[in-house]
């Protein structure tokens, strides 16, 4: 879930934990089945719907979509990056999947006003300089009675079962500090109120570790325990330890990492 960028600028999502994006995305997707299967549930679009993800990456989630609005509905991706909607092209031509895509950023949206009945972002606003101009942007291209939901992790709340608490902390806080906005989670149901939209409401989505790989999969965090010794975010050794810990926690079965995701959702009602 986290997409830090391993001490590059904070924003850029061409490669995530210093390995491509689609890749990233990929494997992630594994780890977050219980969590986007969730998001979908919620997006409760059917045939006939137009529906607009932003952000939308690998287009994995574009293509489900597009199977649930039928041919008679319409399922859109964007992305800022271009290698990501070439990827997320030939996707739709192997599996055959009618969906359409487009790159273009979150403030700026290649669409007429009311155009969609529903728009979502996923992993998407943490990454932005202006969060709120995104989602006054969202809220411009869904039509009234439309609705916006917003899926971001809160990196505040990633909880690994190590005993150095203090040192977990500030390795943690270190690290998630190279996403833009690694508290936006806590922030979402704020800002779509704040840009206009109605009955807001927020579900909070526990995401479970139960791995070694699939913590250092999705977060990177075996790299930030080893790179925060290595420039002295903390004690050599404290870091070095933290790291044994989770290895062996991870050998006798018993290590587990906790995180959430925050999905908020809200209407325009004019």
């Amino acid at each position: 879930m986290t997409e830090a960028n391993n001490g590059g600028e904070p924003g850029n999502t061409t490669t995530l934990l210093g390995r491509p994006a689609e890749e990233y995305l990929d494997d992630a997707a594994g780890s977050l089945e219980a969590v986007k299967a969730a998001i979908l549930r919620r997006l409760a679009c059917g045939p006939g719907d137009r529906v607009l993800d932003i952000g939308c990456g690998n287009g994995t989630d574009v293509l489900e979509i597009a199977r649930r609005v039928g041919p008679g509905g319409v399922a859109v991706g964007v992305d800022v990056q271009e290698e990501a909607v070439s990827g997320a092209v030939r996707r739709s031509r192997v599996t055959g999947v009618d969906a359409l895509f487009h790159v273009a950023d979150a403030y700026s949206l290649p669409f007429p006003d009311g155009d969609f009945d529903v728009v979502r972002s996923e992993r998407m606003v943490q990454h932005l300089d202006d969060p709120a101009g995104a989602v006054r942007e969202m809220l411009r291209v869904v039509k009234p009675g439309g609705r916006v939901l917003i899926a971001d992790p809160d990196h505040g709340m990633w909880a690994p079962d190590l005993t150095d608490r203090e040192a977990a902390r500030t390795v943690l806080t270190w690290w998630f500090n190279n996403i833009r906005n690694p508290w936006i989670g806590r922030r979402l149901h704020g800002l779509l109120g704040a840009v206009g939209l109605r009955d807001v409401r927020v579900t909070v989505m526990p995401v479970v570790l139960r791995t070694v790989a699939e913590a250092d999969g999705l977060t990177g965090l075996m790299d930030a325990l080893r790179r925060a010794g290595e420039l002295g975010v903390v004690p050599a050794d404290r870091a070095r330890s933290m790291r044994e810990e989770a290895a062996l926690r991870d050998t006798q079965g018993g290590f587990q990492m906790y995180g959430a995701m925050v999905l908020a959702e809200g209407r325009r009602t004019d």
